[in-house]
């Protein structure tokens, strides 16, 4: 929040600072992986959308730059795609974009969710209007609302309660899209007839190996939640032929694929209900693509999947069971590395040399905490594995220590424990991986973290277990709580892009969520909606992306305000294109009911290059977040 007064009434100071610990550590439960998944705002400057990649030839420099050095260009970005009444009411169809009299335009659209490479072409998989969905599976509330020019959901007044019932009443047939890199021509590949993608809600992975695309998504049917089956779908990647599709119920959720050393395609998937999940080995081909080969079973959910030299590396994560309000089951998350991969491939004789590297309670002093929060994103770079957590839907701790202890009664003490629990992005660094010389450096943390103690009801801070100071910073990078989760990391002309989840800009479409899974009462409810929400998003709103251009020296921001769209709340999705000089970024926002000019909703897909570099963004919280960051145990970022 800014530290400016003006005339009109709010709360005391204390008072914004518990608000904003509400806000920023609740509301990204509205982008969990169990669920699918109008604010004053401050001008910020907008990249040149003239730049172009480096030319052929050109070797890329990888000297620091204290700030921006990609420009940003508009490939795609979701359109209005109904028009809005009421809730129940009539949806008119647009007509280029516009809307007749007494209805507001509709942006389903809210997130590119996937993303897979083939050849010259980039395919993308969308979900829509994860608010809704996410509320509806965490809490089981399906009761309609509507936030005036942010964001409705009518669940079983939607559009397609019809057919999947009340709790995705909101959902819409995701898309396909395919992005020529030479040309930017946008496709949309969407097979919308296949009965299969009518019961999918969004297509959460991607992956692709010899001229063979697959998205796969989360399959309900009418009365589930997510978690009851996989969907996936094929496409010949050079000419866009949809190849078919199939339903698969070992599986429930798929995030992506990596070609691994041996030359084979590898996937994780999770299995259904908390049974940990699956590593598989795509043994089809193009005629016959549905076919895989299980070559490990792990204890956790394996997340993210990547390459380290010649093995695998999975990121574990606790299972979140919907109706559970984000509790988590199965932890504490591991870092799961294979054994080196044969010439052959992984088989699952192999399958008992998976090991964890590293584990969330090596590091999380709280017995019960530590139970709660998983990996995120990874990434090999320079040799090095770097590792990012994520604090599952940032309810995953706190719903884990009130189902082993209990919730308190009463907002103070709710949103006590909501704030002392959170755990925003914390990056770690893990040399010589899987072997005898491992070492495990903390990048971005915390040296002590808040603990509970059930007897005394109390909170005390405690050193981290592996007795290091962080090397570069707080964890949220600078102490921004509501940086919730390593999103997605990548590796771009050999420098280090982190993308996190910055849950602030979500405050106000996400307080009816936040108030219902967390027990809060009406007064607190209004006061994220409308003082919280409007505050934060104009001051800390926008998905962040971290760069590091050396080991040896801090991030630098990219991004803090979503590439200029505060209702950009991450990149979702990077997709390089090293060859091309240019850098996909899928984007995720949740303000449907938001289709304006300036800070637009639903998803956007940009295409970034390397541009002549910009002056250094200033990364400093505002008062009140740097005090709400402090109470929480996260240290202000250092000069």
């Amino acid at each position: 929040m800014n530290s400016t007064r003006t005339s009109r009434p709010g709360p005391s100071r204390s008072r914004r600072v518990a608000l904003l610990a509400t806000g920023a550590t609740a509301l990204a439960a509205l982008l969990a992986p169990n669920a699918s998944a109008t604010a004053t705002t401050t001008d910020a400057p907008t990249p040149s959308a003239a730049a172009t990649g480096p030319k052929e030839g050109a070797r890329s420099s990888t000297a620091a730059h204290p700030g921006p050095v990609l420009d940003v260009q508009q490939a795609a970005r979701a359109q209005v795609d109904e028009c809005f009444t009421s809730i129940g009411g009539p949806s008119p169809e647009p007509k280029d974009g516009a809307c007749p009299s007494g209805s507001q335009p509709k942006i389903n659209g809210a997130y590119v969710w996937s993303a897979a490479r083939s050849g010259d072409y980039a395919y993308f998989g969308t979900l829509s209007n994860v608010t809704c969905n996410a509320s509806s599976t965490y809490s089981g509330d399906t009761t309609p609302y509507l936030v005036k020019n942010a964001d409705v959901c009518e669940f079983g007044k939607g559009a397609s309660a019809g057919e999947l019932g009340e709790i995705y009443g909101d959902a819409r047939t995701p898309q396909v899209l395919r992005v020529n890199a030479d040309t930017q021509k946008v496709e949309d590949l969407t097979p919308a007839s296949d009965p299969l993608l009518k019961r999918t809600v969004g297509l959460r992975g991607a992956a692709a190996h010899e001229d063979v695309v697959f998205l796969f998504g989360q399959l309900v049917n009418e009365g589930q939640t997510v978690g009851q089956g996989l969907s996936m779908f094929a496409f010949e990647g050079s000419t866009g032929k949809f190849l078919g599709s199939k339903a698969y119920t070992d599986l429930v959720s798929a995030r992506g694929g990596v070609v691994a050393a041996d030359g084979n395609l590898y996937l994780a998937g999770r299995a259904p209900g908390v049974n940990g999940g699956r590593v598989l080995r795509w043994t089809g081909d193009k005629e016959a693509p549905f076919s895989f080969e299980v070559v490990a079973q792990l204890a956790n959910d394996p997340g993210y999947l990547t390459t380290f030299k010649d093995r695998l590396v999975a990121s574990g994560w606790g299972t979140q069971v919907p109706g559970e309000r984000g509790a988590v089951s199965g932890g504490p998350a591991k870092v799961w590395m294979s054994p080196p991969i044969p010439s052959a491939g992984l088989t699952f004789d192999g399958a008992a040399a998976w090991q964890p590297i590293f584990s969330w309670d090596e590091y999380d002093p709280d017995p019960v905490l530590s139970k709660g929060v998983a990996w995120g994103a990874l990434t090999e770079w320079r040799g090095e594995l770097y590792v990012g957590s994520y604090n599952q839907a940032a309810v995953g701790a706190v719903q884990t220590m009130w189902q082993a202890y209990g919730q308190p009664k009463g907002d103070v003490l709710r949103k006590r424990d909501m704030l002392s629990a959170s755990r925003p992005t914390t990056v770690f660094r893990i040399s010589d991986p899987g072997t005898e010389r491992q070492r495990t450096t903390l990048l971005y943390g915390e040296e002590k973290l808040p603990v509970y103690n059930p007897n005394t009801k109390r909170w005390t801070a405690k050193a981290n277990l592996l007795g290091q100071k962080p090397k570069f910073g707080p964890s949220g990078f600078n102490g921004n709580v509501g940086n919730a989760y390593a999103w997605t990391f990548t590796v771009f002309q050999d420098r280090l892009y982190m993308a996190t989840f910055d849950s602030t800009g979500l405050i106000t479409p996400g307080a009816h969520f936040t108030a219902v899974n967390n027990g809060l009462s009406r007064t607190t409810k209004r006061s994220l909606e409308s003082v919280v929400g409007p505050s934060l998003k104009a001051t800390l709103g926008g998905g962040d992306v971290w760069r590091m251009d050396d080991p040896a020296r801090p991030a630098v921001p990219e991004t803090l305000d979503g590439f200029g769209n505060r209702s950009q709340h991450g990149v979702r999705v990077f997709l390089p294109f090293e060859d091309k000089g240019l850098l996909y970024a899928g984007m995720a926002s949740s303000w449907n009911l938001r289709a304006t000019a300036k800070d637009r909703g639903g998803w956007e897909l940009n295409r970034l290059v390397r541009g002549e570099g910009r002056g250094r963004l200033d990364a400093s919280l505002p008062p009140d977040a740097r005090d709400a960051a402090r109470r929480a145990g996260v240290s202000a970022p250092q000069p």
